[in-house]
């Protein structure tokens, strides 16, 4: 009997577990997607007021404190190297990054070819569209992890509760 109980309970916390960890997908996806709001913020201010190229923009964002779930930024480079496209490597470093929810990939992406292709005022045009676009996206991702992320936690419990008593 006192196997069964173990069991039990081992069942319920899985269960539990399964549904933070459902929960906490969501928060990472809301959180990555506001890092990724704040670097089109960033990088949109620095263009305008400083007029940074693509490599002094990089330094830039790699030494923000705010963008530290943007690990990819840990790969850009930070000057120019003859037979280099620093679009080609904004591009690898970005699918390299394996947490990065689809949509946000997309945005980054988008963001990493218009970077440095135009004039100032074609690149802040392309930056506010990439912004209108997140900022809906981030009121998704919000309402996706007040919602489900309460359902994910209440159903992880109670399913691994109800193994446990099945096995009971």
């Amino acid at each position: 009997m006192l196997m069964k109980i173990i069991a039990a309970l081992m069942f319920a916390a899985a269960g539990t577990v399964g549904g933070f960890s459902g929960a906490e997908k969501l928060k990472n996806n809301l959180e990555i997607c506001r890092e990724t709001g704040e670097l089109l913020r960033i990088s949109g201010i620095l263009i305008r007021f400083q007029g940074l190229d693509v490599y002094e923009l990089s330094v830039r964002l790699k030494s923000s404190p705010e963008l530290c779930g943007l690990t990819f930024l840990n790969e850009l480079p930070i000057r120019f190297s003859e037979g280099e496209n620093y679009h080609e490597q904004w591009k690898k470093a970005v699918m390299s990054q394996g947490n990065l929810p689809e949509d946000e990939q997309r945005i980054l992406l988008g963001f990493g070819e218009m970077i440095g292709t135009s004039d100032l005022q074609g690149q802040l045009t392309s930056i506010s569209g990439f912004e209108a676009e997140l900022d809906a996206l981030e009121k998704r991702r919000k309402e996706d992890f007040l919602r489900k992320g309460r359902l994910y936690r209440s159903a992880g419990t109670l399913f691994g509760v109800m193994a446990g008593i099945l096995v009971i």
